[in-house]
């Protein structure tokens, strides 16, 4: 009975160490660390005045008007075989070439193909390149000006060989002359 009541104690011992560690220590380490880039850990969310405009990690949107347009949105769960979504990739393809004046076999991958959470913020510079001379008219500047804020919003691959360079629309967007109204 001794070894019982020895057991017992150990575990409970055990199950209150864990407790305080997991349920107390560990968050307030990972809060702690979260201050040291508050920006990051709230979001990176914009503000156009005092109206929340989006988060930088997050796209925001757009789907009209004279702005870069977001990767997909609403992909289907079709496998990479699927004949439908083959279909669908064909259609959207279609869709971009004839909005932006380009060749089908001119619009990147990214452009007709959703991410895996269907908000990334990010494009590639192929795609971005593809939508600048329409913004450039829509907007009423200079295709260089807006060469110039695609290269400056772009978030090049970490370490330099870490995944892919990336145009994040919704600051492009934000830096545009007529920025997004703020909803």
């Amino acid at each position: 009975m001794r070894v019982y009541f020895r057991n017992l104690a150990a575990g409970f011992v055990a199950v209150l160490l864990c407790v305080v560690a997991l349920g107390m220590i560990y968050p307030a380490a990972v809060w702690g660390i979260s201050r040291i880039k508050p920006d990051s850990a709230e979001g990176n969310l914009i503000y156009q005045g005092e109206c929340l405009a989006g988060s930088t990690q997050l796209q925001d949107g757009q789907t009209e008007g004279p702005y870069f347009f977001p990767r997909s949105e609403g992909m289907s769960n079709y496998g990479a075989s699927s004949s439908e979504l083959e279909k669908a990739v064909q259609e959207r393809r279609g869709d971009i070439a004839k909005r932006e004046g380009a060749a089908p076999e001119d619009v990147p991958t990214d452009a007709v193909t959703g991410s895996g959470s269907g908000v990334d913020s990010g494009i590639s510079p192929a795609y971005a390149e593809l939508q600048a001379p329409r913004v450039a008219r829509e907007q009423g500047m200079s295709t260089e000006e807006v060469r110039s804020l695609i290269e400056d919003n772009t978030e090049h691959a970490s370490l330099g060989f870490l995944g892919e360079d990336a145009v994040n629309v919704t600051t492009l967007n934000r830096a545009l002359p007529i920025p997004p109204s703020c909803s």
